[in-house]
């Protein structure tokens, strides 16, 4: 995964949430996938939204897929994201299964339904977050 650089909120991670930080401060993109019904989810939650198994793991992905839909904000919600506006959030079904949310990077107007992206990390405050780059 590439770099990119970006403001962002402080992240503030709960007992459901802490795996998934640590493993972007690593590096690595993991999705929450259950082991009973195989259902891919997003965000991390205790159970599974599709079962309500508790037994799930962090399973691998590579990160690229499609924009599934977006929101372009032009007023920050956040002081944050002030110099940052306007700026697009993206949610991207991936190509091996699940749907991830995170910042997009890349000309707001060249974004579309199904437009082939690729996750990107990006820090602020020390903190690693979750972006995603058109491919191509």
């Amino acid at each position: 995964m590439s770099q990119a650089s970006a403001s962002a909120p402080i992240v503030h991670p709960n007992l459901d949430t802490q795996w998934w930080w640590e493993a972007l401060a690593r590096g690595e993109l993991l999705v929450p996938t259950c082991r009973s019904c195989d259902n891919r989810f997003f965000p991390p939650q205790a159970f599974c939204p599709n079962c309500g198994s508790q037994d799930w793991h962090g399973g691998a992905t590579s990160g690229t897929g499609k924009v599934y839909s977006w929101i372009v904000t032009h007023r920050a919600f956040s002081p944050e994201f002030g110099d940052d506006v306007p700026y697009a959030i993206v949610a991207v079904d991936l190509d091996d299964r699940g749907r991830l949310i995170g910042r997009y990077f890349g000309d707001l107007n060249s974004l579309r339904d199904a437009l082939p992206v690729r996750a990107t990390l990006f820090s602020r405050n020390d903190e690693t977050l979750l972006g995603f780059e058109e491919i191509g």
